[in-house]
């Protein structure tokens, strides 16, 4: 009894270092997402390049995008130590050339390089945990992954600022190299996974077609409103070639013997329902939390590190709803879990719609209370469900699904939000403008109207009609969340099947890594 004994209190500390090496390198990934906004004013002053400020951020989210479901699949298919160990090695050595870069285009291609390893870390963090424990504890192990997300949000502005201030910038990035190379060395010792169930030839053409089609409507949806009009030809031809690279890649998808994602996972209704959910999770959820401080800085008029904070109890109530969400799915299943979630969401909108130009940050702070509530309930749910939805060999993709479905939702959502603001913002402040008589200089983005260079220049009255345009044009932005949340709610209330847990599992839910 007492080799048995041992042996499986060796197991145990095992997966509890392979969990917190996961955890760890998740960790660094989203962190590094929140840390480099707050330096970006100091990164430009000593790189210059303002030209490329934005791609800072655009270049890393589209390799993140495109690259995650790629890794999802890899993962099935060679085993996810391999992807998972590949992808966290990039990252720390692109993290290192970003503390190195001499210019602001260096950086950008470094931060396309090291969106890359992003894509590798985050979702194969997330499978790895379903492989190592029976679904019970996955259910509550899986919520507490959720929690380093509200963590990251949290501590990343205040590390970034910290190290800016006291350090150098360079060191938001510098600070992945050992921290990471501690996660690869643990993973590498103590990770073992079976051998992959099944081997199979890579579907370059659909992963290429796929990730193509990815590029150009990110691109799309980062140079719309900017480059050029929405309304305009160029956004036209690149929305139509978007649509006909995924024609393109569903019929080559529906060919190949191989697929690189096998539509037959979309028979299974979980599978669909959690993958819409997610989708419209992204498309109504962050467009939203995105205008948050816009709101308490240039309605409420808080300082701008107020205004960011406002975020803080949503961030918590997520990470706290993520844990409570896996006991509670356990005893009522998906479906009650997930309408409750979806619910308190739309309730949060319903909230936000009320919000005017008296509102308080308390009421700010108790909507985003109940938001941050609904968002742990489903985010988390929507993924354990799909990776418990189907054998272990196809963990991979359908984690990956989901973490892409979600992203690019973000994407649509937060420039569909952003189209709304800009154009009630510019409707509502014309004839505000008159009103004043005194004249308003043309402000056509209501960032730029928060700018203490162009306050300054405004008479008390202009900068009251700012603020009014400005409440206006928030409000529009969140009916417009709440109509997606709603949908969310009645796709789940319609279609998420009902029954315990147990009772959707595969067949065979695939044996535990150690």
């Amino acid at each position: 009894m007492g080799p048995v004994v041992t042996a499986e209190r060796h197991r145990r500390t095992r997966r509890a270092a392979v969990t917190a090496a996961a955890m760890l390198g998740m960790f660094l990934a989203a962190m590094d997402q929140t840390a480099v906004g707050t330096a970006m004013p100091t990164i430009v002053a000593s790189l210059g390049g303002l030209a490329l400020y934005s791609w800072v951020f655009a270049a890393y989210q589209i390799a993140f995008v495109v690259t995650t479901p790629i890794f999802g699949r890899l993962a099935d298919l060679y085993g996810r130590k391999r992807v998972y160990l590949a992808g966290i090695l990039g990252f720390v050595g692109t993290s290192a050339l970003c503390g190195l870069a001499r210019s602001m285009g260096q950086l950008v291609f470094f931060r396309l390089l090291q969106g890359i390893g992003g894509g590798a870390v985050l979702p194969i963090a997330l499978v790895i945990i379903a492989d190592l424990f029976p679904i019970e504890q996955r259910l509550r192990i899986q919520g507490i992954f959720s929690g380093v997300w509200g963590l990251a949000a949290i501590v990343g502005p205040l590390a970034g600022g910290f190290l800016t201030d006291h350090v150098t910038w360079r060191w938001i990035f510098f600070v992945n190299v050992p921290a990471g190379l501690v996660a690869t060395l643990i993973l590498l010792l103590a990770f073992h996974e079976p051998a992959p169930a099944r081997a199979g030839s890579v579907d370059y053409p659909g992963i290429g077609l796929l990730s193509a089609a990815a590029i150009v409507l990110l691109l799309t949806l980062f140079w719309g409103g900017h480059a050029f009009p929405w309304l305009s030809l160029p956004t036209a031809g690149l929305v139509a070639l978007s649509a006909l690279l995924v024609l393109l890649f569903v019929r080559v998808e529906m060919r190949a013997e191989n697929p690189f994602v096998p539509f037959s996972l979309f028979e299974n209704r979980i599978v669909t329902v959690a993958s819409a959910g997610g989708f419209l999770l992204g498309v109504s959820m962050f467009g939203a939390v995105a205008y948050i401080p816009l709101f308490v800085q240039g309605v409420i008029g808080t300082s701008a590190t107020a205004a960011g904070a406002a975020l803080t109890p949503f961030m918590v109530m997520w990470t706290l709803s993520s844990i409570t969400g896996g006991r509670l799915t356990l005893r009522w299943g998906y479906r009650p879990t997930t309408v409750a979630g979806m619910a308190l969401l739309v309730a949060g909108f319903v909230l936000l719609t009320r919000l005017g130009p008296g509102a308080t940050e308390r009421a700010v702070v108790a909507d985003m209370v109940v938001l941050g509530s609904g968002m742990g309930l489903t985010a988390t749910m929507f993924v354990i469900a799909m990776q418990n939805a189907v054998e272990r060999p196809l963990r991979g993709i359908v984690t990956s699904i989901n973490v892409f479905t979600r992203n690019v939702g973000s994407a649509i959502g937060v420039s569909a939000q952003g189209a709304v603001l800009v154009g009630i913002f510019e409707a509502r402040l014309a004839p505000r403008a008159a009103e004043t008589g005194r004249g308003l200089p043309p402000v056509a983005d209501p960032q730029v109207a928060l700018d203490p260079g162009v306050g300054s220049h405004l008479t008390r009255a202009a900068h009251e009609a700012v603020r009014l345009a400005l409440a206006d044009a928030l409000h529009g932005t969140f009916v417009l969340g709440l109509v997606l949340a709603a949908i969310g709610l009645a796709t789940v209330v319609l279609f998420m099947p009902a029954g315990r847990v147990t009772e959707h599992l595969p067949a065979a839910d695939g044996g535990e890594a150690g």
